[in-house]
């Protein structure tokens, strides 16, 4: 009997089945194969297949999860991901590049080499995180787990492979939102970990890391897990300091110094405590246009500026407690009302770089993550 509604820890096997076609995903000893128009096929010699497989009892169904950046020992939604294979040790990657190979989609394979700025994320199915305050991924309860492309996920398929290796196999490829992006993480049970010997995972210590005031911290979004970033380039619209969402590739422009706005006595970074962040390669205060003079309708643009501008950013935990690395907050404008977010458009000065808005449009674009801290 499946363990359902149980939190994982890192390093713990687990199956990972497609909710819609009840196949699970496997890999396999096939190299993928290039089909040409003209010469026949080419053998891809450093990548295999991943296919979905109707086999539970199947080896190659066990996989490990690691995690891109150590923020707590617990799996939970919001995480940056890399999904490697227990029998072949090889890692789960896509390629936007390549077609797969029944649906023209984003190929899926394995290899021996994890792609450090190609992680997958771990999405949240809905908005429900704001009801029942929970962020850890639980055992049999379906998610999306999305690519770098915001609009793309991986994905099951009705349809089988071609290739006469894995022709009994369902194809595995990364497209965009269908009944065939859900899937559930699920635990083993007692009776799979005996047959397939796999000890039981040990009970880690939580790895609580505070936050305290002037901590240096990377925050990243809850939702796309792209950092909250600045640079020394302006807005064309305003010519203030321009403030985005940046993709994978951290770099000096994620660090920001978290200050409390008011001194106080407990340096620890709490519940609705006023802060202000400073964007730490120019020395500039994170603040809002308050006029909205870029005139964006998605909501009021946010900059970077050389003092505070006497405005801070109230902190709200997702369970009223402490700030925490990995814990999902919100920060708050009181007033405009209004969360900060990252916006459902590229900014104007970039062509890969989301927009940072403030919005009266509570969602899980609105929630944030600190993924690392240096003091």
């Amino acid at each position: 009997m499946q363990q359902l509604d149980q939190d994982f820890q890192i390093g713990e096997v687990v199956q990972i089945k497609n909710k819609k076609t009840g196949c699970y995903l496997a890999a396999t000893g096939f190299n993928t194969v290039e089909k040409g128009m003209l010469f026949g096929s080419t053998i891809n010699y450093n990548d295999y297949y991943v296919v979905g497989s109707d086999d539970p009892n199947s080896h190659y169904t066990l996989w490990t999860i690691k995690k891109a950046f150590n923020d707590s020992f617990r799996i939970n939604y919001g995480d940056l991901v890399f999904f490697r294979n227990l029998s072949t040790k090889m890692f789960l990657v896509y390629n936007f590049e390549k077609y797969s190979e029944v649906s023209n989609q984003v190929r899926v394979s394995l290899n021996e080499t994890k792609q450090d700025f190609f992680p997958f994320i771990l999405q949240q199915q809905d908005e429900s995180i704001f009801q029942n305050k929970k962020y850890q991924v639980k055992s049999g309860v379906q998610l999306k787990i999305q690519t770098t492309k915001l609009t793309h996920f991986l994905q099951g398929s009705n349809k089988n492979y071609t290739t006469k290796q894995v022709k009994d196999f369902k194809e595995i490829c990364c497209g965009q939102e269908s009944d065939y992006n859900y899937w559930e993480i699920l635990k083993l049970t007692p009776e799979q970990q005996q047959f397939f010997e796999i000890q039981q995972t040990q009970q880690l210590q939580m790895n609580i890391q505070e936050i305290f005031d002037s901590d240096k911290i990377i925050i990243r979004n809850y939702k796309t897990g792209y950092s909250l970033h600045s640079h020394k380039r302006k807005y064309k619209s305003t010519g203030n300091q321009e403030v985005t969402c940046f993709g994978y590739e951290r770099d000096e422009n994620d660090w920001w110094m978290i200050k409390q706005t008011f001194q106080m006595a407990q340096k620890i970074i709490q519940d609705q405590m006023p802060i202000n962040l400073i964007h730490q390669e120019t020395i500039s205060y994170l603040t809002v246009d308050e006029q909205n003079q870029a005139k964006s309708k998605n909501g009021n643009q946010v900059r970077c500026t050389k003092s505070s501008m006497q405005q801070s950013f109230i902190i709200i935990t997702i369970d009223n407690q402490q700030l925490v690395v990995g814990k999902p907050f919100m920060l708050f404008y009181q007033p405009l009302n209004k969360y900060l977010c990252q916006g459902p458009q590229l900014t104007e000065m970039q062509t890969t770089q989301y927009e940072i808005i403030m919005t009266d449009k509570l969602s899980t674009f609105c929630l944030w993550i600190i993924e690392q801290k240096n003091k």
